[in-house]
């Protein structure tokens, strides 16, 4: 299990690259394709990561702890709220200086995607602040 998983992660390392490297090298003009295809693929290991992580987390909570299972599930009630919460917030608005604008359903989960990664950025940082003030506290 272990060797299968470190070569799917250099497999899609090396995708993520290859994809990357021929996105800067094409011209301004004809960069819209690649583009979009890195665009579209690093929706897909996003998604792709959320559901593996979710998958493992309920198969791990319901063989060492069946009763952990329902807590497994509230926290991925509440992870599908918050995207819900996230997408209802989402604007979709035109992106600027753009010549060719993707389609609103683009536009609307990049704007969703960027608030979840602005709650989730701003959640890690109080949570390390928090947990600072609490060891100063605690080891007074």
């Amino acid at each position: 299990m272990k060797n299968i998983s470190k070569i799917i992660g250099w497999v899609l390392g090396i995708v993520g690259i290859v994809l990357g490297i021929w996105c800067l090298t094409k011209g301004e003009a004809a960069n819209e394709g690649p583009v979009n295809l890195l665009l579209r693929y690093s929706y897909f290991l996003l998604i792709a990561a959320v559901v593996i992580l979710l998958g493992l987390a309920i198969i791990q909570s319901a063989r060492n702890n069946p009763k952990g299972l329902l807590k497994a599930l509230c926290v991925i009630v509440g992870v599908a709220a918050l995207v819900a919460i996230a997408y209802a917030l989402a604007s979709g608005d035109p992106a600027v200086n753009v010549k060719n604008q993707p389609s609103s359903t683009w536009l609307k989960l990049t704007d969703t995607i960027m608030l979840l990664v602005y709650i989730l950025g701003g959640a890690a940082v109080l949570s390390i602040l928090f947990g600072v003030v609490k060891n100063a506290i605690t080891n007074k």
